[in-house]
């Protein structure tokens, strides 16, 4: 047995403070001194059932990805390409009780499907202009005639004639802006007409 590069005591100190503690009733404390270590140390021996040292090894050892496990987590990543390792993982784990986020995602990594496809974007449709269409626009402006604040452009177009009326004011208020409308309406051309519906 290879003990611990660092360890306290040897073995058969381990079994004799085990000994001493179990049948002769010696106090930690006094086992402690007679071996000259922490008693912490000896209160850890004296818990074990042996004296050996426990296993490096890791407590859950790397799991063996089959072939077959491998093939099921990339046809269903493929089939459903917005499921993440943890979904892939339990809806496999019926037919195999070893799956994991941990090994589904080493599989998506080595196989380049850690990330789904990307959506194709659409192209971005014109805005449709016809004679009953117009914009409207408010834009502030400092004031001309000397004095503070500002004052407000409210511009109508008309998308089929890109013909603009516009008005400037001393607050954008919805009367303020109807009334505009309204004067604009009766100024721009006619928007119902069954002439050509591009500019």
């Amino acid at each position: 047995m290879k003990l611990h590069a660092r360890a306290a005591l040897t073995l058969n100190q381990r079994k004799e403070v085990q000994r001493l503690h179990r049948e002769d009733k010696v106090s930690i404390r006094d086992l402690g001194t007679r071996f000259r270590v922490n008693p912490t140390t000896i209160q850890r021996w004296v818990k074990r059932e042996t004296a050996l040292d426990k296993t490096a090894a890791p407590i859950h050892p790397r799991r063996v990805i089959t072939p077959p496990y491998r093939d099921s987590v990339v046809r269903f990543r493929e089939e459903n390409p917005g499921h993440g390792p943890i979904r892939i993982a339990e809806a496999l784990r019926d037919e195999f009780p070893e799956a994991n986020r941990g090994t589904v995602l080493r599989i998506l990594q080595q196989e380049g499907l850690t990330r789904p496809p990307k959506k194709e974007r659409k192209a971005p449709r014109p805005i449709p202009v016809g004679h009953h269409r117009i914009q409207m626009d408010i834009q502030q402006l400092p004031v001309v005639a000397g004095g503070k604040g500002f004052e407000y452009k409210i511009s109508m177009i008309h998308l089929r004639s890109r013909y603009k009326y516009s008005e400037i004011h001393a607050d954008f208020r919805s009367e303020t802006v109807a009334q505009v409308l309204q004067r604009g309406l009766e100024q721009l051309p006619p928007f119902f007409s069954f002439g050509p519906t591009t500019p």
